[in-house]
């Protein structure tokens, strides 16, 4: 059973009710429901996705725990309740990306991963715990009744001193694709540190053959004339053949100089 859909008109998803479904990849979680109990679908190792109602205030300890492949979670919402994300990233610490569909619009956002350890003080003989990576952080964010995005946007200085760049990017072009209520302050923020990383940037979107990465690179001014003819170099030798017609267009449209030849 690769797709579950829970019968409209469920109200309770009982303890450890689909556990141990090591093949479902898919669940999709009526408004009706109302709470899910402990270890309802744990150890389900390879679930990707999960739709729930945003309301869904009661999920019970352990309830997506062993989910290692769980990254995208869907919130339908009638107003702003999201209280659902607390109970879900508090038996993750991997990256999750959360798309939320709130009456007038759309969020999608990315929480990084985060790992403890402990360290000891040899002097005191005490250990201490020590926190790798933002995500702490921003799960705590998202622990709310409602999601402040404020608050999310602001912990990007935080982002910036414990993530990778590729998971930088990620997050950022979330919040660009899907500016809900992103600030112009935050924006520029977000369009600042693209542009000090422009080339990478730009250079993994060709990777990825993402042409909507691309398109984000031309809405935020990132391409620059003198660096084209790398971009379509690689572009060519990796085969994107959208991105090169991408590219091509892109410079005959902002750039003069006539586009160079590449054989495939």
């Amino acid at each position: 059973m690769k797709q579950l859909e829970i019968p409209k008109g469920t109200k309770e998803i009982v303890n450890y009710e689909y556990s141990e479904i090591r093949d479902l990849e898919q669940v999709m979680i009526p408004d009706t429901v109302k709470m899910i109990g402990k270890h309802a679908f744990y150890n389900c190792r390879n679930l990707k996705q999960v739709t729930v109602p945003g309301d869904l205030f009661q999920i019970e300890d352990g309830a997506f725990k062993n989910c290692y492949e769980l990254r995208n979670v869907i919130i339908y919402t009638n107003g702003n309740k999201t209280s659902c994300m607390k109970n879900i990233v508090a038996d993750l610490s991997h990256e999750i990306v959360f798309e939320i569909h709130y009456p007038d619009g759309v969020a999608k956002i990315l929480i990084p991963s985060y790992n403890y350890d402990y360290e000891i003080d040899i002097n005191s003989r005490v250990f201490h715990e020590v926190v790798y990576g933002s995500g702490d952080a921003y799960q705590r964010c998202v622990g709310k009744p409602e999601l402040d995005f404020g608050e999310y946007d602001f912990l990007f200085a935080v982002a910036k001193r414990e993530e990778q760049q590729k998971t930088l990017f990620e997050l950022i072009t979330y919040r660009l694709e899907y500016p809900y209520q992103l600030g112009e302050k935050e924006k520029n923020t977000y369009i600042m540190y693209l542009k000090a990383n422009a080339k990478d940037f730009i250079l993994q979107k060709i990777a990825e053959n993402n042409q909507k990465g691309l398109r984000l690179a031309a809405e935020c001014k990132l391409f620059q004339k003198e660096d084209m003819e790398q971009y379509l170099e690689q572009a060519s030798q990796e085969r994107k053949i959208e991105c090169v017609a991408f590219l091509m267009e892109y410079q005959n449209q902002h750039f003069s100089e006539s586009e160079p030849e590449f054989v495939f």
